[in-house]
């Protein structure tokens, strides 16, 4: 009975203890001041520095165009939005084919700053700190911008754009920066928990995304200088050195967009600017917004040459698949090629995605982002796979030859074959010197020794008449002058025993 109530007592403590600890809050880790220093720096450094460079341009190019300040601070809300390619409505025009390079920049500013707080020994919690603050800043400073616009429409032409998709598309941009960052920072400790083909895609998958978008820019560079006339006539629509700098830099800043086009018409797909469709299969003509840079777009109908354009990407798909099957052997090269395609394939549709839009009273600029997409895994999954494949075996089978002429190029062992140590001769007149110190298996050559100081022994003359009886005179001397050759056996032993002096007695 007593042990029983002792178990009961014990029981109703533990249950006490366990009540006390739930009820008790766990602690979480709060970040120090450095760390706070740091996400802070993350979250508003990139969007003050943007605004500051905004409000000074927009300052500078009021004063140029001797207007007044009047909706400074609404220009200023709405260069932030499209910045992040939040679509505008300006007098009632949509404006939805935004520049990529200010966007581009502020992805590389945001990654930039997310990557230098975080190392490869960062926790998963500091990670999502970092791309927290990274997101959350911005959010900020986006919903001051849209109350600001909001304000300031009632003394300029600015709508107020759409508050999700502002909100949206500020998300988007900040998420995809900051996760870029922290990814390319703690990469030495993620990429060990991916598969080893899947590591080995991202390198050759950034080098054929940057080989279509130079082909892309070749072919602009090139459209560029065959309608350098049409491009200089727009270009002096500018009405002056401010008008003509002001139509140059906007020719600069959509210079991404157009590449874009270019890219997509070179891997078979359609660029559509309102009425006018480019593509290699054949060109729509049409009319055009005043911008000297679309002076590059090809007019008319193509010609029956332009289809061998798509040798551009099945030889990128060549270079892809080369690239994988170098890296990874076997099997695992074909899941890298479809791996880097499927990439590579992503991200240029979302460039397309990102370059179209609405264009006012020019419809849409479109550049059908998912047909881009698709074409671009197509090309690179179907001539990059079998490249890899013809690699890999290639690969395989110098390999093997390798190994068949390392074979043949070993000496047959025998079942039982064993080394035979060296036999000595019969000494005639040589004398044959073995150092001892030396192992059994060695041959040592023998050195001859030319004894000119000691006299030949006399030989008594033979009897020719008998041919069964031979008497030798043999008088053996010692000679002194001659040293003891090198690798003679140790002080040690003592050496063979000479024959007395003197003439020695005929023997038969």
């Amino acid at each position: 009975m007593v042990d029983r109530a002792q178990r009961v007592a014990q029981g109703a403590r533990r249950r006490a203890v366990g009540d006390e600890e739930r009820q008790v809050p766990r602690q979480r880790p709060v970040p120090d001041a450095d760390e706070m220093r740091a996400l802070l720096a993350v979250a508003f450094r990139p969007a003050g520095v943007t605004v500051v460079l905004l409000s000074a341009l927009i300052v500078v190019t009021l004063v140029a165009a001797n207007s007044d300040l009047t909706g400074t601070f609404g220009a200023i809300a709405a260069s932030w939005l499209a910045i992040h390619q939040v679509p505008l409505t300006i007098d009632g025009t949509s404006l939805g084919v935004l520049p990529l390079i200010p966007t581009a920049g502020m992805v590389w500013v945001v990654a930039r700053g997310c990557a230098g707080v975080v190392h490869p020994a960062s926790s998963r919690r500091h990670a999502l700190q970092v791309i927290g603050a990274a997101v959350a800043g911005p959010l900020v400073v986006t919903a001051i911008s849209l109350a600001v616009i909001a304000d300031a429409s009632a003394v300029i032409p600015l709508s107020s754009p759409n508050a999700l998709a502002a909100f949206g598309w500020v998300l988007f941009v900040h998420l995809l920066a900051s996760a870029i960052g922290v990814t390319v920072a703690m990469w030495p400790t993620l990429g060990a928990q991916v598969p080893s083909w899947v590591r080995d895609a991202v390198r050759p998958g950034l080098r054929a995304l940057a080989a279509i978008l130079g082909a892309g820019a070749v072919m602009v560079t090139i459209s560029l200088l065959m309608e350098w006339s049409t491009v200089g006539s727009l270009l002096e629509r500018g009405d002056g050195v401010v008008g003509m700098l002001g139509l140059t830099i906007l020719s600069v800043l959509y210079l991404p967009n157009v590449v874009v086009g270019a890219a997509a018409a070179v891997m078979g797909g359609t660029a559509q600017i309102g009425d006018v469709s480019v593509s290699v299969f054949g060109n729509v003509g049409g009319s055009l917004p005043p911008l000297p840079l679309l002076g590059a777009v090809p007019d008319g109908v193509s010609g029956g040459a332009w289809p061998a354009l798509l040798v551009i990407p099945l030889l990128i798909g060549v270079m892809l698949g080369r690239d994988c099957g170098r890296r990874v052997a076997g099997q695992e090269a074909l899941f890298t090629v479809l791996t880097a395609a499927a990439g590579v394939g992503a991200v240029t549709a979302v460039l397309g995605l990102v370059s179209g839009g609405r264009l006012g009273a020019f419809g849409t600029v479109e550049l059908n982002w998912w047909a881009f997409g698709l074409l671009t895994f197509a090309w690179l999954g179907l001539a990059g796979a079998v490249t890899a494949v013809v690699v890999a075996w290639h690969r395989s089978r110098g390999a093997v030859d390798e190994d068949d002429a390392d074979t043949e190029d070993e000496e047959p062992h025998l079942p039982g074959a064993e080394e035979v140590p060296a036999i000595a001769a019969p000494i005639t007149e040589e004398s044959v010197v073995v150092a001892e110190d030396v192992a059994p298996s060695r041959v040592i050559e023998a050195e001859l020794v030319d004894d000119t100081e000691a006299p030949a022994a006399p030989v008594a003359p033979q009897d020719t008449d008998s041919d069964t009886e031979v008497v030798v005179d043999v008088e053996v001397e010692e000679d002194t002058a001659t040293e003891e050759p090198e690798g003679a056996g140790d002080a040690g032993e003592s050496p063979e025993a000479d024959l007395p002096r003197g003439p020695a007695t005929p023997s038969d």
